[in-house]
C-alpha cells in the first residue's frame, strides 16, 4: 500500500434488508463510487468503509453468511458499484464496527471477497480491528473506544466471530427488549463483570499471540498494537456514571454534542508516536457526528466519517442538508506527502 493513492473513507451505512431508510444509502453510494471513485484517474484507488456498513450484529456464521447475501441481494446497485470497482482495481476495506462485527468470520470475510471479487478475492480486505497505512492514517470504527460498545477480545472475532464472546453492556440491553426493565438490567451488571474479566484476558499470554499476529497484518510494532489493544479498558465504575449522566440529559432534551476530537483520538496518536509510528490521519466514525479537527499537541488530523443514515448526530452541514453525505478523502503523493480532510458529496440534482 505504498507510492501514490487516493483513499476515500465512509462509515455507517448501515445496510440491511431492507431500503427504508429516508436518506436511501443503498441507493446514493452506487451513484458515489461511479461518479467519484470510478471516473477518478491517477494513483491507486482505496475505498474504505469505516465499520457498520452492514447489519450483521448478533448472529450464528450461517445466519451471518445468509444476511449478507441478502443484503446484497436487496441493494444490487450497490453490490454491482462494489463488483465494477473490484474490477477496476480498486482496492476495498471493510473495517468492522460493533453492528457488522461478523464480517471478521473467516468464512464471512471469504463470502464477501468472493461475491464482490470472484476473479481477485484479494481486492476485498476486511480489518477486524484498524487499517493501518504506514505514516499515513489508521482507520477503526471507534466503538473499541466506547465503553458500552467495546469488545475487549475484538481480535477473537477473526477466529471464530462472536460465538465464545460476551455481549458488551449496551448490546446486553439491548439483545431482549421485550423483556422487563429489571430483567435487562441483570443483563447489563453481567455483561459489566464480563467485560471486566475480558480486560484482563487481553494481557494474558494467549491473547498475546492474536496481537502478534495482527501487528504483523498491520505492519506495526507488537508492542505498539499491544499498547493500542490497552488504551480505553473498559471500567464499570467509570462507564455507568457517565452512561446515565447522558442519559438523563437526553431524556431532558439537553444532549451534549461535541464539537472537538475525542479524547481516544489523542490517546491513539500519542501512542503511536511514542513508537516511532506517527500517522498524519487518525480517522473514525461510530459517532454519526462528521467532523475534522486539529489534535492537541499532535501533528496527526482527526476526520469523524459521520452516517450516511439519517440518524445525524452532527451539526455538520449534513444535519440541515439531507442530500450531504460526508466522506474523508486522503491523497498520498509519491514522496508520502498527504492531504486532504472532511468533504460533503452531494447527489446530481440534489
Amino acid at each position: 500500500m505504498s507510492g501514490a493513492a487516493r483513499w476515500w473513507l465512509v462509515s455507517d451505512l448501515h445496510l440491511g434488508v431492507s431500503d427504508d431508510d429516508p436518506r436511501s444509502p443503498g441507493k446514493v453510494l452506487p451513484e458515489f463510487l461511479r461518479g467519484e471513485v470510478l471516473a477518478a484517474s491517477g494513483p491507486q484507488q482505496h475505498v474504505v468503509f469505516v465499520g457498520d456498513t452492514f447489519e450483521l450484529a448478533g448472529l450464528t456464521e450461517e445466519e451471518t453468511l445468509a444476511r449478507l447475501e441478502s443484503i446484497l441481494s436487496c441493494h444490487l446497485d450497490t453490490f454491482r458499484a462494489l463488483k465494477a470497482c473490484a474490477t477496476r482495481d480498486v482496492q476495498l476495506h471493510f473495517v468492522c464496527g460493533n453492528h457488522d462485527v461478523e464480517l471478521a468470520r473467516p468464512s464471512v470475510a471469504a463470502r464477501l471477497a468472493a461475491l464482490l471479487s470472484p476473479v481477485e478475492p484479494a481486492r476485498v480486505r476486511v480489518h477486524p480491528w484498524f487499517l493501518h497505512v504506514p505514516r499515513v492514517l489508521v482507520a477503526e470504527h471507534g466503538h473499541q473506544h466506547h465503553a458500552l460498545h467495546r469488545i475487549p477480545e475484538v481480535l477473537r472475532a477473526a477466529v471464530n466471530g462472536t460465538d465464545e464472546l460476551d455481549l458488551p453492556p449496551l448490546a446486553a440491553w439491548n439483545e431482549n427488549p421485550s423483556r422487563s426493565r429489571l430483567s435487562r438490567a441483570g443483563a447489563v451488571a453481567r455483561a459489566c463483570l464480563a467485560s471486566e474479566r475480558a480486560e484482563l484476558r487481553v494481557r494474558e499470554h494467549a491473547y498475546d499471540q492474536l496481537l502478534q499476529t495482527e501487528s504483523l497484518r498491520l505492519a506495526l510494532d507488537r508492542v505498539a498494537v499491544r499498547d493500542l489493544a490497552q488504551l480505553s479498558r473498559f471500567r464499570t465504575v467509570s462507564a455507568l456514571p457517565v452512561t446515565a449522566t447522558r442519559m438523563v440529559l437526553a431524556a431532558a432534551g439537553r444532549n451534549v454534542v461535541r464539537e472537538d476530537a475525542p479524547a481516544a483520538a489523542v490517546r491513539v496518536a500519542r501512542t503511536l508516536e511514542a513508537h516511532g509510528a506517527a500517522v498524519s490521519w487518525y480517522v473514525s466514525g461510530h459517532t454519526h457526528r462528521a467532523l475534522e479537527s486539529a489534535l492537541e499537541a499532535s501533528p496527526t488530523r482527526y476526520a469523524n466519517t459521520g452516517t450516511w443514515g439519517s440518524d445525524v448526530r452532527g451539526r455538520g452541514p449534513d444535519q440541515s442538508d439531507r442530500r450531504a453525505f460526508p466522506y474523508v478523502v486522503v491523497d498520498v503523493t509519491r514522496d508520502g506527502a498527504t492531504s486532504g480532510g472532511l468533504r460533503y458529496w452531494r447527489p446530481e440534482g440534489a
